[in-house]
């Protein structure tokens, strides 16, 4: 028999530390060729163990959880090049059944002789063991196609973030369901993993019974036991079933993992003794430029003095306290700073620790590059630019841009290291900043407590004193690491200034000015002050209000108020209680301590309710209470003897954040995002070549590109999903008006105002899909107009008209050739081929004129506005050139056609007005507009079909879940003998008909799904019309599915939207998702959807074929 070659498609995020990978790995790759994995930014190992598993693993360097979908389209495009029959696709906390190998290319045989695209998998989900599968709450109906047979096309439709979407390739139509071969999930296998599952999912947003709690609630638990024969060899655990647990008692089993889920993944760590003023710099310098995402950063206070030891604890600055003994003081310097490093690396939570300075300055992305450069076996350090003070190291710049705080010239350096950063790693270089895996850094022995005697082993070192031939502590860390196949390297783009000397040299800070009152405490009642009282001990630089205000019984948040600005206006932070006060001050942070559960005792409160919406943070002191508000996020600190110390560590987090925020603030003023706008026509190969010279640039800025699509839905959408990652890129098309097969032609800049409105940057870098980027064009384009949003910055550009330059950089994977560049003509680089301005300017004129429907003329018309309203050119080095492609040349010498002379003549007319497209929206894809370009069929033709419909069937009872207006439910009432509406809003119902057969049901589907299961009804033609996202839809079929009677229909509304713009939310939504995963199996009933837009999806419920001979 042939044997068919499978490559198996995964994605990961910190696996090891789950258990997931090594089982996964021994018990999936014997039955495949090859493994591609995706890793999603781990840091526990997983990336470096499946790293010695294949050589196929795609690396993210940020998690990404949302962007499933995506992952699954790079995996799938990865996968295509090593040219298998079949792909498999399992994620790594699954392994197939016993016999999976044999089973797989029985099936791929299958597959090709009866022409299917996919097979189709049973899920057995076990339940907190290893033996036990889980039967109810949907847990036993998970079928998902595994295995995809490659056909020519095989991919996914346009990928989007979010959870829970198809999880197979839109070519796979036709399945079959496997009976051979299941899945053993081992997601649910353990509280740990259930813990993971659901906070994870509940930090994402979800919520409710369906969509969470599902995973830990256990009230209608019902287990199957596996039978042994179905697990692999070697795998089977004979376990007893586990008892079901209360909800609550789930609850506390994962607020028990909270702190592992959500430790940080990198420490930051910094060495500080005695300067204050170099400790604010730097942690301000740290939080200014570092996306604080799964970090940490804290300062070991090293020997440090009484000033800066007060001025860390009274600003809740996160530190550890590092002692040396008195005669390791008197040591030489250095030792102590090498154990303290080591002390901190111990105390570090990340999986990955990064030691700096206290005299660095810092650039963005400087972590970023730093990680983006790690690979599994190095260690990577930043590139040094120093003040001179000292000779620099290897890869080091001397360049003075300050010796201290008070003189640093950090625009001058910021600039100088956008031009100095380049994409390059280097083996070598100099020692911090130091990005390295924590068990790296502990295989090792970390640092030496000194600079080692010349000639000494290593790992046995003798500490050398003042005047010995040594061996710095930093080259030996490197030499032990270089042993045990770790390189020291260092990354160009991470650009880090180091004023040397820096605090070593500086004066020494022995007074901080008294510390302001931080936090207010007012608890407002007798019960509540011993709490209070501990607390007020607990918290440097805090107040208590109750004393001053006893005895004020009226408006107490008010008076709490006056008192605080008048006796404490410094304060940032109060902590109040949650119960009988109002939020005392809505313009400071509020921790608004929750111990009253009201709800519980059925006498909640509106003031208690509107306390908790209002508090910036909700802290409760029982699991209990938090679950009784399980809308709200509640940090649980329980009375417990550590509890003080959990509010201080919760206090300094909470201080942290709002540094953080100001310095986002900052740096949102100092780090402008870019938004790099292209229009595209058709000319799918410039395309690419203009996202790919973009890829090949150092772009100093947070930034995202907009491919605007303008033509037809050709290879362009796949073309930018090649460069999505790299670039940030938001693909959106436009082109609706083409569909019907007529190319309609129109000037670019509508779909320009398009792009803009769709971007979020400050700054805009427009031009068009066939601009070559010669050089760093993006860097050199906007440094001009962040020091004057008036300035239009233009780069060198050259035309290609005879199309010599396209077919050298075809012909050499993108290498140019000056000779040939130098005899390209000059662009017209005054027009927006490729030109940079500020947001503000864009807005300000109203966008490209929407009037301008004929040809050619839009950019002229749009420069000279912005010339007219004070905008100037700003020449920049940038290089670009404009490809080849065909042109009318003689539309620019004598005239045009008649669209050309229109645009001509209108923009001749309108000279002098600046501001154009007044009193209309401009910018946006308005559906009526594509309903009247594509000429639509009527959008409500549904409701005439199922008003035939019940016609002839003549329900005798007829639901329909959402009514807007009761249009078709209306019309429903003479065919049907009981109709039951289903809507929230009130209106819907006041809509309704009054009949003896009708009645409104005011609340969600769930609500009257809970109301049929105490009533049932049996329901023989049900309309489904209420929330059209893909969850939602996929609930009220499963909830109303048992309440149908046999051979009773199903109608889905939505379900065959005309496009990608059709599935706004307000429209067909993802509907459709929901009926693709539910044909996966229909056994049970029969679909068939009518594909005419908006789409209705018809479902029979049945066992057999003939009504008649169903009973």
């Amino acid at each position: 028999m042939k044997k068919y070659k499978i490559v198996c498609i995964c994605q990961i995020y910190n696996e090891m530390c789950k258990g997931n990978l090594e089982r996964f790995a021994a018990y999936v790759k014997p039955l495949v060729d090859d493994l591609v994995v995706y890793d999603d930014g781990s840091t526990d190992g997983s990336f470096e163990y499946m790293l010695q598993q294949t050589p196929y693993v795609l690396r993210a360097a940020n998690n990404d959880f949302v962007n499933e979908q995506n992952h699954k389209q790079f995996l799938l495009q990865e996968a295509l090049k090593l040219n298998p029959d079949f792909i498999l696709w399992l994620d790594a906390d699954e392994v197939l059944t016993a016999d999976a190998a044999n089973c797989l290319q029985n099936w791929c045989k299958t597959c090709e002789e009866r022409q299917l695209d996919g097979v189709c998998f049973h899920e057995l989900n076990l339940w907190r063991s290893h033996s036990w599968r889980r039967l109810d709450s949907l847990f036993d109906l998970g079928w998902f196609c595994r295995l995809w047979r490659v056909v020519p096309g095989i991919c996914f439709s346009e990928p989007k973030p979010g959870l829970h979407q198809k999880p197979h390739p839109v070519t796979i139509q036709h399945m079959a369901w496997a009976e051979d071969i299941q899945v053993l999930h081992y997601g649910f296998a353990s509280q740990q993993h259930l813990a993971y599952k659901y906070l994870v999912y509940r930090s994402h947003g979800q919520r409710g019974y369906d969509m969470l709690d599902r995973l830990i609630s256990e009230e209608s638990l019902t287990l199957a036991k596996v039978p042994c024969e179905l697990f692999p060899e070697g795998l089977w655990i004979d376990d007893e079933a586990p008892k079901p647990l209360k909800f609550i008692e789930a609850l506390t089993y994962v607020e028990q993992y909270r702190k592992e889920v959500f430790k940080p993944k990198f420490s930051i760590v910094c060495l500080v003794y005695k300067s204050v003023e170099w400790l604010d710099f730097v942690y301000e310098q740290v939080l200014r430029y570092t996306d604080m995402t799964d970090k940490e950063f804290f300062f070991v206070a090293n020997d440090a003095n009484d000033a800066v030891l007060s001025h860390l604890r009274d600003n809740y600055i996160p530190h550890y306290i590092y002692t040396n003994t008195p005669e390791q003081q008197e040591e030489w310097y250095v030792n102590n700073v090498y154990r303290a490093y080591n002390f901190a690396a111990d105390k570090a939570l990340g999986d990955f620790v990064v030691f700096i300075n206290s005299d660095m300055a810092f650039t963005p992305g400087w972590f970023d590059h730093l990680w983006q450069a790690y690979n599994g076996a190095n260690c990577v350090v930043s590139r040094l630019v120093e003040s001179g003070r000292l000779p620099s190291g290897q890869y080091g710049v001397e360049r003075n841009f300050g010796r201290d705080y008070s003189s640093y010239q950090e625009s001058q350096f910021q600039q100088y290291a956008r031009e100095l950063a380049e994409a390059k790693i280097a083996d070598g270089g100099l020692f911090m900043p130091l990005l390295i895996r924590k068990e790296h850094f502990q295989r090792v022995g970390g640092y030496p407590e000194g600079q080692v005697l010349l000639g000494s082993d290593l790992y046995q070192p003798v500490i050398a004193q003042r005047g010995e031939a040594c061996i710095a502590g930093d080259t030996v860390l490197m030499l032990k690491l270089q042993a045990v196949g770790i390189k020291h390297q260092t990354a160009f783009d991470s650009i880090v200034y180091h004023f040397q000397w820096g605090e070593l040299g500086s004066l020494e800070t022995l007074e901080t000015t008294p510390s302001q009152v931080k936090v207010a405490l007012v608890m407002g009642s007798i019960a509540a002050q011993d709490f209070g009282g501990a607390l007020l001990k607990a918290l440097p630089s805090s107040v208590a209000l109750d004393a001053p205000l006893a005895g004020i019984q009226d408006h107490y948040a008010a008076h709490s108020k006056n008192y605080l600005e008048e006796h404490y206006p410094e304060v940032e932070v109060i902590i109040q209680n949650a119960t009988h006060m109002d939020i005392i001050d809505p313009n400071r942070y509020t921790i608004a301590f929750l111990q009253d559960d009201l709800r519980s005792a059925g006498a909640a409160t509106d003031q208690q309710e509107a306390t908790l919406q209002q508090a910036s943070k909700l802290v409760t002191n029982s699991l209990q209470t938090a679950h009784s508000y399980a809308e709200y996020d509640f940090d649980v600190i329980p009375d417990t003897p550590d509890a003080m110390e959990k509010w201080h560590r919760l206090l300094t987090a909470v201080f942290q954040e709002r540094r953080m925020t100001e310095q986002n603030r900052k740096r949102k003023i100092t780090r402008p995002k870019i938004s790099i706008i292209m229009t595209t026509f058709q000319r799918v190969h410039l395309l690419r070549w203009g996202l790919w010279s973009l890829t090949r640039q150092t772009i100093p800025f947070d930034f995202e590109v907009i491919v605007v699509n303008d033509g037809l839905q050709d290879e362009t959408e796949e073309v930018c999903n090649e460069f999505k990652e790299k670039l940030n890129l938001k693909y959106v098309f436009t082109g609706h008006r083409n569909l019907n097969g007529k190319m309609v032609w129109r000037v670019p800049g509508f779909a320009m105002n398009i792009g803009v409105k769709h971007s979020s940057g400050d700054i805009l870098i427009i031009g068009c899909a066939e601009m070559f980027h010669n050089n760093d064009t993006i860097a050199k384009l906007v440094p001009p107009i962040l020091d004057n949003p008036k300035l239009l910055g233009i780069p060198v550009g050259k035309d290609d008209r005879d199309g010599a330059f396209l077919e050298y950089i075809n012909n050499n994977d993108g290498t140019s050739d000056p000779d040939i560049y130098d005899k390209c003509i000059d662009l017209n680089v005054k027009l927006p081929f490729l030109m940079a301005l500020h947001r503000s300017q864009y807005f300000t004129i109203g966008g490209y004129d929407e009037d301008f429907v004929g040809m050619a003329y839009d950019d002229n018309d749009f420069i000279q506005r912005l010339l007219s309203n004070g905008c100037n050119y700003c020449q920049t080095d940038a290089s670009t050139v404009h490809l080849y492609h065909p042109r009318p040349d003689g539309y620019y010498v004598n005239g045009g056609p008649p669209e050309w002379e229109y645009n001509k003549n209108l923009y001749f007319s309108r000279i002098g007005q600046i501001v154009r497209n007044e009193g209309r929206e401009w910018g946006i894809i308005k559906y009526e507009q594509v309903k009247e370009a594509e000429k639509f069929v009527k959008l409500n033709w549904h409701e005439d079909f199922i008003v035939h419909l019940a016609g002839v069937i003549q329900p005798k009872v007829y639901v329909e879940l959402g009514l807007y207006r009761c249009y078709l439910f209306n019309r429903i009432i003479p065919f049907a003998e009981q109709l039951v509406g289903v809507d929230i809003s009130t209106e819907a119902g006041q809509a309704m008909q009054q009949s003896s057969k009708t009645r409104f049901f005011k609340g969600t589907t769930q609500d009257f799904a809970r109301e049929l299961a105490v009533k049932p009804l049996q329901i023989d033609m049900l309309f489904i019309d209420a929330d059209h996202s893909q969850a939602a839809v996929l609930q009220d079929f499963l909830n109303f599915f048992p309440f149908v009677a046999p051979h009773g229909l199903i109608l889905l509304h939505d379900t065959h939207p005309k496009d990608e713009a059709m599935m706004d939310p307000n429209w067909c939504g993802t509907a459709c998702q929901a009926i693709e995963i539910l044909a996966q199996d229909t056994r049970a009933y029969e679909l068939m959807t009518i594909p005419v837009a908006p789409g209705l999806t018809i479902c029979r419920k049945r066992q057999a074929q003939l009504s008649w001979r169903e009973k």
